[in-house]
């Protein structure tokens, strides 16, 4: 089935009501160019919920929200998307583009040189999908969390800033900043127009996720696999007290994430490439906050036909049918990328759900599993690896001891060998039922067994990453 044309003028009238969403202001309803009333959103809405354990369903067919692919102000890939939730505008965050002049400098800078000192734009986009308005940033970060909030009658941005310049790469902001957008606006990191917050001053790459609904903002630290998620009281928070209700480790390479209620929604992923081919590599990972547990993991398998398709922006905002769960991908290599934008709002209970079984990479010309049942998987819940398999050889020809089997992704490797016992079949054993395996650092799962077995050799355990 085809996804479904949306357009965001539908989302836009779906924000949430003023009172529910602001709590530290009064929400007015002004805006030029065709803003949303917001009296007319509240208006559009049902009674604001406030389910901590609101669950989407990510098996449901998503709506593709503007209906095309959106070119913003920048060539680069856009980072993260956040909606005003009076408004309904969308707010969305690039690095600046190689040669781009703002007004207060004396010549074009090269997109390298953003990139180091984490000079962002914010791009304002209108229901139709264009742009209303842009504002930057420089030297904050390279802007892959963005929280909205609307006080005053006016957007308040919370992103990362103080960004520490590097030799190569992407600066990350050390801290998270709160700033009034400013449409044509120019803000250098430091400046007394951000109100500066700095829970974890251990750490150089943080990003926020603001819940206004829940009256939370969640943090999270670490650029890759190695970080960690804390959620913080946004009253306290504000306050500047810095104790989180919750924190637990994040698993997997991240490239944007949301807090909503009692869930964080994560996601991953590369471009299309010779090391991704499609359908390419994009997942959901969901954290239940109060355990901090990994509670699902699905395949993104939305738009797979796009020419360009690089997992990033993820956040959940109201509608009329309930909160929405928004994600995007970069598209358009070569030239001047683009931003495609999808929607899930139906929800699911939960029950039965668990994290599922992911399939391992192995060699079926040499390896059969004996079902579709049995091919060679994975599951990952914190540093606990569960293996699950049962093999083959394709050619009848009998083990042998100190065979490997298949590599595990690196991240789920081990930082030193551990051991397991499975299983191997009956016929014609006459003495253990058992062979021992064990899996090397760098990822080898190696089987040992000097018996010259010919039946199937299977594993049904788990090992721990530290």
């Amino acid at each position: 089935m085809s996804l479904t044309r949306r357009t965001v003028l539908t989302a836009a009238a779906a924000a949430a009501a003023a009172p529910a969403i602001a709590p530290v202001g009064t929400a007015q309803a002004t805006g030029p160019g065709g803003t949303l009333a917001a009296e007319s959103v509240a208006e559009s809405l049902p009674a604001a919920g406030s389910d901590a354990q609101h669950r989407f369903d990510l098996r449901a067919e998503p709506v593709d929200l503007f209906g095309k692919e959106i070119r913003l102000t920048q060539g680069r890939v856009h980072q993260q998307v956040a909606f005003d939730p009076v408004t309904g505008l969308a707010y969305v965050t690039q690095v600046i583009s190689d040669g781009r002049q703002l007004a207060d400098e004396p010549a074009p800078v090269p997109g390298g040189e953003r990139d180091r000192r984490g000079d962002l734009c914010v791009n304002e986009v209108a229901p139709d999908g264009t742009v209303r308005a842009v504002m930057y940033l420089r030297s904050v970060g390279h802007g892959g969390g963005l929280g909205v909030e609307h006080v005053d009658g006016r957007p308040w941005l919370w992103l990362e800033t103080d960004a520490d310049p590097v030799t190569s790469g992407f600066a990350h902001g050390k801290r998270i900043g709160r700033v009034a957008f400013a449409p044509d606006a120019v803000v250098d990191a430091g400046s007394d127009r951000i109100e500066v917050f700095d829970p974890v001053p251990e750490h150089s790459a943080v990003t926020p996720s603001l819940d206004v609904v829940h009256g939370r903002i969640g943090v999270r630290t670490g650029t890759s696999g190695v970080g960690e998620y804390r959620v913080y009281d946004l009253d306290a928070f504000k306050r500047r007290v810095f104790t989180p209700l919750y924190r637990f480790p994040a698993l997997y390479r991240t490239q944007s994430w949301c807090l909503y209620g009692d869930l964080v929604h994560q996601n991953e992923g590369a471009a299309y490439g010779v090391d991704n081919p499609r359908p390419g590599n994009s997942w959901w990972n969901v954290y239940d906050v109060t355990t901090g547990q990994m509670i699902e993991r699905r395949f993104n398998a939305t738009a797979l036909d796009l020419s360009h398709r690089e997992t990033e922006s993820l956040t959940v905002r109201q509608t009329p049918d309930g909160p929405q769960l928004v994600f995007g991908f970069a598209t358009q290599e070569p030239g001047p990328r683009r931003m495609a934008l999808y929607g899930i709002t139906s929800t699911t209970d939960g029950t039965g759900d668990h994290v599922p079984w992911t399939n391992l990479d192995y060699d079926s010309t040499l390896y059969t599993p004996n079902s579709g049942n049995y091919v060679p998987q994975y599951r990952q819940q914190g540093n606990r690896i569960d293996l699950h398999l049962r093999l083959s050889r394709a050619d009848g020809t009998p083990w042998t001891n100190g065979e490997k089997i298949l590599t595990l992704p690196p991240h789920i490797r081990p930082n030193r060998t551990q051991g397991m016992v499975g299983q191997v079949s009956g016929a014609g054993v006459s003495d253990s039922l058992t062979v021992r395996w064990e899996v090397l650092t760098d990822g080898s799962l190696v089987l040992f067994d000097q018996r010259k077995l010919t039946g199937w050799i299977g594993l049904d355990a788990g090992f721990f990453t530290s």
